[in-house]
């Protein structure tokens, strides 16, 4: 599955996520992306969720990536602001 990026020039960029059951969901910036997908320690902003939307906001600029783990791979969705 293609994980949902959003570029950001500045300020601050809010990801809202609609889920069907409980899930992890992280928003992470490049570097902490690429240490994801190498299966190594990553900081990130958000958590696990059990109700929803979720909505997490970040500051910065730059590409920021959005994973979602709910286990079983169901559908989600989200939207950037």
């Amino acid at each position: 599955m293609e994980i949902p990026y959003c570029d950001n020039p500045s300020g601050t960029l809010t990801v809202t996520v609609q889920l069907q059951h409980s899930a992890d969901v992280f928003l992470v910036d490049q570097a902490n992306f690429n240490a994801y997908q190498q299966g190594r320690d990553f900081k990130y902003f958000g958590g696990n969720y059990t109700r929803t939307p979720v909505k997490i906001t970040v500051s910065g600029a730059g590409r920021w990536y959005l994973i979602v783990d709910n286990g079983s791979g169901e559908q989600y969705s989200y939207s950037w602001s």
